[in-house]
């Protein structure tokens, strides 16, 4: 057997999609490049691994079987690369570090500056990730801790909550929840709503899931980014569901932010996997400083 990690990735994509054109997109791949993958992948194993119509791709028996072992393998192989890397900067005194489009802005500068004054023998990289990772990068390993708003499915990751703050509905000006003080869960959820394109459970938490009684949002319109998902709602595709810092530090003409006051605080952290280095645990470390000292600050002002 000839079976190559694209061969996996790919399978593993359409499995979870469903969907050709979708998993060629998450990929970033051409949709007929994708098919001869799987192609390939299915002759190198011997037997069919999806059941084709022009409507719908599912898994055979067989398939499903394969997924369960590609899964497995494909998280085995994301640690591998993460371990390499984790060592790569620990070799060269780097540290990579993503954080979440959006999150903890007001926090970010200090943290880099606490961590350049106790280690400014290090290299610190910074990457920003949008709505399509909401691990940071941790999923795949490309950094070594992500600042994020948890919950990311990721089971082995050891967070620390750096702060909490208030969830807000972004709502169009002229909606007829534009003018109050503040709304309820009961207000929005039927609504039309602006939503991350990549499913899982972090955009299920941005979606209010769990509050729906199994009844599934109505998704006007999918967004990659801050801009675009205030853009969509400022058009009047629909409202959304954000942190407080959002209505702070991206304000902009034609939506306003309401307080869900029957919504729990959602969660700023900082993300690492297990048994970090010397570098990672310095960055934590300051992290942590800076995090105490904003709340005494907070409790000051308050």
């Amino acid at each position: 057997m000839n079976i190559q990690i694209r061969h996996i990735r790919s399978f593993i994509a359409v499995a979870q999609e469903r969907n050709f054109a979708r998993a060629a997109k998450r990929l970033s791949v051409s949709q007929p490049a994708l098919s001869q993958t799987i192609i390939q992948f299915e002759e190198s194993l011997g037997f069919p691994i999806f059941e084709r119509t022009t409507r719908s791709v599912a898994l055979t028996a067989a398939g499903e079987l394969v997924l369960a072992k590609a899964l497995s393998f494909n998280q085995s192989i994301d640690q591998f690369y993460g371990e390499l890397r984790t060592l790569q900067s620990t070799l060269r005194n780097e540290l990579h570090v993503g954080f979440m489009i959006g999150t903890a802005v007001q926090f970010i500068p200090a943290i880099v500056r606490e961590f350049e004054k106790a280690r400014p023998d290090a290299s610190l990289c910074l990457k920003e990730f949008d709505f399509s990772d909401p691990s940071a990068g941790l999923r795949d390993g490309t950094v070594d801790c992500g600042i994020i708003r948890p919950p990311v499915g990721l089971d082995d990751l050891d967070i620390i909550e750096i702060a909490r703050e208030k969830c807000v509905a972004c709502i169009p000006i002229g909606h007829r929840l534009s003018e109050q003080p503040s709304v309820l869960l009961g207000d929005i959820l039927g609504e039309p709503i602006i939503a991350s394109s990549t499913p899982g459970v972090w955009r299920d938490y941005w979606l209010a899931t769990e509050y729906r009684m199994g009844t599934p949002a109505h998704v006007a319109f999918e967004a990659s980014t801050v801009e675009s998902e205030l853009q969509a709602v400022a058009s009047g595709k629909g409202i959304s569901i954000t942190a407080e810092s959002t209505a702070k530090y991206y304000s902009r003409p034609g939506v306003v932010f309401k307080a869900i006051v029957d919504m729990p605080d959602c969660v700023m952290a900082i993300a690492h996997r297990p048994a970090p280095n010397r570098l990672i645990a310095d960055f934590v470390a300051a992290v942590k400083r800076v995090s105490s000292a904003k709340g005494r600050e907070a409790g000051l002002a308050g």
